[in-house]
């Protein structure tokens, strides 16, 4: 493969490293906004575990981005 489809390989998985790294954390938010709005002791718990799990899928995508840089 030439350097320039390699460069441009790497970009694009970089950007999409970016985007998915976005995602999560529009995810994140929108579940702190349901967490701030519910009054249900099991919707809470719920956000609870939500917010867990979202937050391990936002170190793993900064890790990706991050080694790019490595």
């Amino acid at each position: 493969m030439s350097k320039r489809k390699e460069k441009r390989a790497l970009k694009a998985e970089y950007e999409k490293a970016l985007a998915e790294l976005a995602d999560v954390r529009s995810l994140i938010d929108a579940t702190y906004c349901r967490f701030n709005a519910v009054n249900d002791s099991a919707m809470l718990e719920a956000c609870i575990y939500e917010l867990s799990a979202l937050q391990s899928k936002y170190n793993c995508a900064v890790r990706a981005v991050k080694s790019f840089y490595q």
